[in-house]
């Protein structure tokens, strides 16, 4: 039998960002296990059934600040007897989750290895490194270095942060006087240390959702974009389709994926990539992500595999995971998400339903009459999001720009408040 462990979590989930997603007592024994909770205001709603279980449950204003969440993780590890491991699902608490492993010494991935993940130039010089594509790219937004990476690369180029997530801050620069539009933007913003210039690769996006245990994929789902995260940045729909009917396409992401978690050391856990397919015969690393894939991808993967990510990722730390029983073949579907309107904040007037119109969508979100939409969305509170299930993935492809065609919303902007 295993031995009680002090386990911490963070947890920031909750409302329409995957609230109830994860049920911690399905994943962890509270009455072997003593978990301490550290949360925001909605992670605490979201945990109330099972914080009655909870050995403490501490609520920070906001889990952005390291020092008030290391005081905290520091207090209840002196009461507790020091944690055996450290749970961290979002993206944004990653980072903070590796100092305090290390500064707390709490096993599990630490400072030394967190940038692999969360570093754009990181990640790409050690994949360029073992001989994994990447793309050309420049660290810096020096303006002279790069007009010159410009001058060898050629245009378009992408500006955007090495650290980031759901494609914030990114630019695409078509010409010169963009490229230094951009650049200008970087240094206003006081970001010039936080940046990467990097080539355009042409291709088709795929996103890859997948598990990995002891070195070894536990579950792999490649996925094609259609229109893009940087697309749905700039005010476009994004979707994605599962890759079911290519296999020779589904062999060559997988031998890449492989391959580019040896190169990164991800033995064990979740993880997000995104590869660009050149010419239709070599992958492109774009970048990777310790972590799920956000938007509808999770509700997905549930949905049409049966897998829940969280707490398959969950039961990998924890050393209970099985392997799963998932489908291999047969499995269509896809995925939506429309973009929050122009001139937020807005009041929603109007949201077209396409649920009976679109046959292949078989669950949507839209905001109600009268709910204002603030321009910080992301991929949930927006203007719609859809889940979609077909007969082929050519099928779920055609049903997805059939309803990017579709879709409408009416929003009355709000006049800006004078202060």
């Amino acid at each position: 039998m295993t031995p009680s462990r002090k386990i911490a979590v963070i947890h920031r989930f909750g409302d329409v960002v995957l609230g109830g997603f994860v049920d911690y007592s399905r994943v962890i024994d509270h009455s072997r296990d003593q978990v301490a909770y550290f949360v925001n205001a909605r992670g605490r709603k979201d945990i109330a059934a099972v914080e009655p279980l909870a050995a403490e449950v501490h609520e920070l204003a906001e889990l952005e600040a390291y020092e008030p969440l290391r005081a905290a993780l520091s207090d209840a590890s002196a009461r507790l007897g020091g944690f055996d491991l450290l749970i961290a699902l979002s993206e944004f608490d990653l980072s903070h989750a590796a100092r305090l492993r290390s500064e707390l010494a709490i096993p599990g991935v630490g400072l030394d290895r967190i940038s692999l993940y969360r570093d754009k130039i990181v990640m790409k010089e050690r994949l360029r490194r073992d001989g994994i594509r990447v793309p050309r790219f420049l660290d810096g937004a020096d303006e002279e270095a790069a007009l010159a990476f410009a001058r060898e690369t050629g245009y378009p180029l992408i500006v955007k942060p090495r650290r980031g997530a759901a494609s914030q801050g990114v630019r695409r620069a078509e010409d010169e006087r963009q490229l230094r539009e951009a650049l200008r933007a970087v240094h206003e913003a006081g970001m010039a240390g936080d940046c990467q210039v990097e080539e355009f690769v042409a291709g088709p996006i795929f996103h890859i959702d997948g598990l990995v245990k002891d070195g070894e994929l536990a579950f792999y789902a490649p996925s094609q974009y259609v229109g893009g995260c940087l697309g749905f940045a700039e005010g476009r729909p994004n979707g994605s389709f599962i890759v079911t009917d290519r296999q020779e396409l589904r062999d060559r992401l997988q031998r890449f994926t492989e391959e580019t978690l040896r190169s990164l050391e991800l033995t064990d856990g979740c993880f997000h990539l995104e590869v660009i397919d050149r010419d239709g015969r070599e992958a492109v690393f774009l970048e990777i992500g310790a972590r799920m894939g956000g938007a509808e991808t999770p509700f997905l993967t549930v949905d049409l595999y049966g897998v829940n990510l969280c707490e398959e990722w969950i039961r990998i730390e924890l050393g209970t995971f099985e392997p799963l029983q998932a489908p291999r073949e047969g499995v269509h579907g896809g995925l939506i998400q429309f973009p929050e309107p122009p001139g937020t904040p807005a009041e929603v007037v109007s949201v077209s339903s396409l649920l009976g119109v679109v046959p292949e969508i078989y669950d949507e979100w839209t905001p109600q009459p009268g709910e204002i939409l603030d321009g910080k969305g992301s991929y949930y509170h927006i203007s719609g999001r859809y889940r979609l299930r077909g007969e082929s993935e050519a099928a779920v492809e055609k049903a997805i720009l059939r309803a990017m065609g579709l879709f409408r919303i009416e929003a009355r902007p709000l006049a800006p408040v004078e202060g």
